[in-house]
């Protein structure tokens, strides 16, 4: 297993805001287990979704990539408006940081957990 393999494996789920635990929407990554790269979905988290288990359609995600630039591990993020590049700056199987800004993991959904939006079952 590579360095990238074991950082998709490890940010592969839901996850929230440590500064916002009761948030309404979360952030959930969905990674391919042979690819580096995912969309970078902020989701609602509620009742109604949990019990309709279908999430609202959006168009054109951002799309995330984990790349090793200079030794370091980053997200390459790719979007309509852009691309930027950030070092994940800490990163367990609870947490991780970039920008600054750390993220906890979060329960998320259970009918996602075994489909991913690419199509592929994990």
């Amino acid at each position: 297993m590579t360095e990238l393999d074991s950082v998709r494996e490890n940010l592969n789920g839901f996850w929230v805001p440590e500064n916002q635990i009761d948030a309404e929407e979360i952030l959930w990554l969905d990674f391919h287990k042979e690819k580096n790269s995912a969309t970078w979905e902020i989701i609602p988290y509620n009742e109604q979704i949990k019990r309709t288990e279908s999430l609202p359609y959006k168009s054109c995600p951002t799309m995330v990539e984990l790349i090793k630039l200079n030794g370091k591990t980053q997200m390459e993020f790719v979007s309509l408006g852009g691309s930027s590049t950030t070092e994940i700056q800490h990163l367990t199987k609870t947490k991780f940081k970039i920008d600054g800004i750390t993220y906890l993991r979060h329960k998320g959904y259970d009918f996602l957990k075994s489909w991913n939006v690419h199509g592929y079952e994990n």
